[in-house]
């Protein structure tokens, strides 16, 4: 009886986690029904894949350590067995020192990390100052906690098709400085961000998928079902009225 009650307390968070974006998406102001419908079919379908990488998400921190015991200095990418696990961009960061272009997928991205340990290396660390970014702590953290399961979210992705235009309605400029919402639509695919101040904290909302991963030209566009992230505010803070 008592797992039936968890489970069903637990059906209903899920049914919750996954309604609520499709469900907020069809009240925003200044799009066309077309598209707040066609949004929230595209959240439902983020949603069931989300379900499918939370379990990865939430191994993160653990399945990681281990993995990385299987990385030599010069390693780019996590044992095959692991491969879930990995970040689509490189296991060492996404700062390089040099960009250049892949002749094979014609996108361009950071150069491998240098294996030199010099302060201009460690400067490329910016997630774990003053480590090297091939070292096991900048990986673990890079990985296990900051990008958990980003190579599985992008296998489970939407197709770019770069003769497509990019729609949005909003704010654009939104960010932990400025409230405001930013509805993105790229080839089917529909990406929702918020933000809000809560005092000297700052909620921010991202699902359905990264279509600002189309900045990049990348092939896919990321599962993200992020409903619940509180950071610092780093917007101006305003004087209090005696």
């Amino acid at each position: 009886m008592n797992w039936t009650i968890a489970l069903s307390v637990l059906a209903a968070i899920v049914l919750v986690w996954c309604l609520i974006p499709s469900l907020w998406v069809l009240t925003l102001p200044g799009v066309p029904i077309e598209h707040r419908r066609a949004a929230a079919q595209s959240f439902g379908r983020a949603s069931l894949r989300g379900l499918i990488i939370l379990p990865a998400d939430i191994l993160a921190p653990l399945v990681v350590p281990f993995a990385l015991l299987g990385c030599k200095w010069e390693s780019e990418n996590l044992p095959r067995w692991a491969r879930w696990w990995d970040n689509d961009v490189n296991l060492n960061g996404d700062a390089g020192l040099t960009w250049s272009r892949n002749p094979v997928t014609g996108l361009d991205g950071p150069d491998p990390v240098p294996l030199e340990d010099t302060p201009e290396v460690r400067g490329l660390c910016y997630w774990l100052t003053g480590h090297h970014p091939r070292s096991f702590l900048a990986r673990w953290m890079w990985i296990g906690f900051r990008n958990r399961a980003s190579a599985l979210a992008v296998s489970l992705g939407h197709p770019a098709d770069y003769s497509k235009p990019v729609q949005e309605w909003g704010d654009p400029p939104i960010s932990r400085e400025r409230e405001g919402w930013h509805l993105t639509e790229h080839n089917g695919a529909y990406q929702l961000f918020a933000t809000k101040r809560l005092g000297p904290l700052c909620w921010r909302f991202n699902y359905g998928n990264k279509v600002g991963f189309t900045w990049f030209k990348r092939p896919m566009m990321p599962v993200v079902c992020i409903t619940f992230s509180l950071l610092a505010w780093k917007g101006k803070t305003e004087a209090a009225v005696n």
